[in-house]
């Protein structure tokens, strides 16, 4: 399994969600609205962190880079911030609710 986490710009989650949704076996997804900064230059604001939203998905190794590629589609502005993919390995998932493990804990 691998874990996908997206920082990306705000404005930009619900039409990489609504992508992602259009995959034939489209992942569960976490948003969160997150702060911060990169290594970019600071525009003339005054605000020291920028607003970004984060994309969490665990899908099994071989939907990885389908995922990552609509990410990169959707969210690409062609300018400074449009943010990064990260892709890790996940070594166990368990379901709460009813202990399933591994990838039937993912469905």
């Amino acid at each position: 399994m691998k874990e996908i986490k997206a920082i990306i710009r705000d404005y930009l989650i619900d039409e990489v969600v609504d992508a992602l949704e259009q995959l034939q076996d489209p992942p569960a997804i976490t948003v969160s609205d997150v702060r911060g900064m990169g290594h970019t230059e600071r525009s003339e604001s005054s605000e020291r962190f920028i607003r970004r939203g984060r994309l969490e998905i665990v899908v099994p190794a071989d939907q990885a880079d389908e995922i990552v590629r609509v990410i990169v589609e959707r969210a690409h502005t062609g300018r400074n911030g449009d943010g990064i993919v990260f892709v890790s390995d996940v070594e166990r998932a368990v379901r709460v609710r009813t202990g399933t493990e591994g990838h039937a804990a993912l469905k």
